[in-house]
């Protein structure tokens, strides 16, 4: 019911709200921050000096969230071929993302990021007592941990990927 109504509210009225309420996204240029998350299968990852890709999504096994990792996986081998790491970042356990991760067909590391405190340094949360409301929010980070792309919602892939190639192209050593 509420999903119904939401859906009501006039496009200006729900941005205008989204600004007040979202915290302002770190700005393309800045360093990312650094962080430490482990995978479902019990790796264990971090940012390192390559591109990546930081998905963060609100909850597996959603039909938001299974169509926009779907569409990251889609494009996978590509961004592999780039350099470019995915990863998928919420507060869910170990299980969670496996059973999501099977069932999707996502081959890319689902992270759990426990209590949302990376989300938190990556401005992808709402500010909420006890559990984190994760902000569907995608960072493109280059070698060197710039941010090179910063996105509420579900930007296009295949423009993330030309902008890799662009950003790659524009500079001599792929960074």
């Amino acid at each position: 019911m509420l999903r119904a109504l939401a859906s009501k509210i006039p496009a200006p009225i729900k941005d205008a709200v989204k600004e007040r309420l979202y915290p302002p996204m770190l700005p393309e240029g800045e360093t990312a921050p650094e962080w430490h998350l482990q995978a479902w299968d019990g790796s264990w990852h971090r940012m390192g000096s390559r591109w990546c890709i930081l998905v963060f999504y609100p909850a597996d096994d959603t039909p938001g969230c299974t169509a926009q990792l779907q569409e990251f996986q889609a494009h996978y081998d590509r961004l592999k071929e780039l350099g470019c790491e995915v990863f998928g970042i919420n507060p869910a356990e170990a299980p969670s993302h496996e059973a999501f991760a099977k069932k999707a067909g996502i081959t890319f590391p689902l992270l759990t990021d426990r209590g949302g405190a990376v989300a938190r340094m990556f401005r992808a949360t709402l500010p909420k007592i006890g559990k984190p409301h994760i902000i569907r929010t995608v960072y493109l980070v280059n070698p060197d941990r710039k941010i090179r792309l910063a996105n509420r919602g579900t930007p296009s892939v295949e423009a993330i990927v030309r902008s890799i190639e662009a950003l790659q192209q524009a500079t001599r050593d792929g960074r």
